[in-house]
C-alpha cells in the first residue's frame, strides 16, 4: 500500500512460446523464468498482493505456492500468440474480484532484470502524477535516420528532414517490458499500456526482453 492505496501486481506468465519452448519456466540460475517478477514484487515495500495469470498447472502451483492470489487457470482464447495482456487483466480482475486495489503493476517476465530499488522508485513516480507509467531506455539508433521500404524504394518513418548534426538531435526513449502502472479504473477493453504516459528511465543494462535464444543466452549472464 502507498498514499492509502492498495496495488496489486500482475504477472502475465503463458505457457507455450513459438521460438522459446516453455520460456516462462526456463531456468536462469535455477529459478524458473517467471518467478523473478513474482520475487521482486515480493520484496516491494508498497505492493499488497501478486496474481499470476497463467494456462499452465505447473505455473500456478508454483505461484500459488509462493504466496500469490489463488486463482484459476486462464482461459485457453486468452493464452494464444495474439492475445493481448489487456484481456488478461480485466478477466483476472472481474474472475477474482480484484476491483478492491486502486493500483495494478505489470511485470512481464520476459524482461527479469528489474530491482526491486527500481520497482519501488517507480511506483513513488507514479503516485506523483496518477496517470500512467511505463518504463524506457534512451534509444541508441534515432528514427530520423530510419527508412522503410515501399515498393522497393526508401521512404522516411519521420518527416523531419536528416540535414541535421547528430549532436543537435533529440532524444528519443524506446519502451521497455520492466514495469507499467496504471489506476484499474482505468482499465477498459480499449487501453493500450504501450501508450502509458509518464516515463520512468532506465539503464540500458536493464533492457532486456528475451524473444529469441540469443535473448535468452544474454538475459542468463546479465543475471549470473
Amino acid at each position: 500500500m502507498y498514499k492509502n492505496k492498495k496495488i496489486l501486481a500482475f504477472i502475465p506468465a503463458r505457457k507455450g512460446s513459438k521460438r522459446i519452448p516453455n520460456k516462462n519456466l526456463v531456468l536462469i540460475n535455477g529459478i524458473p523464468l517467471f518467478q523473478y517478477s513474482v520475487d521482486v514484487a515480493k520484496k516491494s515495500k508498497y505492493i499488497d498482493s501478486i496474481i499470476v495469470s497463467t494456462n499452465s498447472k505447473k505455473i500456478l502451483k508454483t505461484a500459488h505456492k509462493l504466496g500469490c492470489i489463488e486463482n484459476k487457470l486462464r482461459p485457453d482464447n486468452l493464452s494464444t500468440d495474439n492475445s493481448r495482456i489487456i484481456d488478461a487483466i480485466l478477466y483476472e480482475i472481474k474472475e477474482n474480484n480484484l476491483s478492491q486495489y486502486d493500483v495494478i503493476v505489470l511485470l512481464q517476465p520476459t524482461s527479469p532484470h528489474r530491482t526491486v530499488d527500481i520497482l519501488d522508485k517507480a511506483i513513488e513516480k507514479f503516485f506523483e502524477f496518477e496517470t500512467s507509467l511505463i518504463t524506457v531506455v534512451k534509444a541508441k539508433e534515432h528514427p530520423i535516420f530510419m527508412r522503410k521500404m515501399v515498393n522497393g524504394k526508401l521512404q522516411k518513418v519521420l518527416k523531419e528532414t536528416t540535414d541535421i548534426r547528430s549532436q543537435d538531435l533529440y532524444d528519443v526513449f524506446r519502451i521497455t517490458g520492466n514495469i507499467y502502472i496504471n489506476n484499474i479504473k482505468d482499465l477498459n477493453d480499449k487501453t493500450v499500456l504501450n501508450e502509458n504516459e509518464i516515463p520512468f528511465v532506465l539503464d540500458n543494462v536493464f533492457s532486456i526482453d528475451i524473444d529469441t535464444e540469443q535473448d535468452l543466452e544474454e538475459a542468463k549472464k546479465i543475471m549470473e
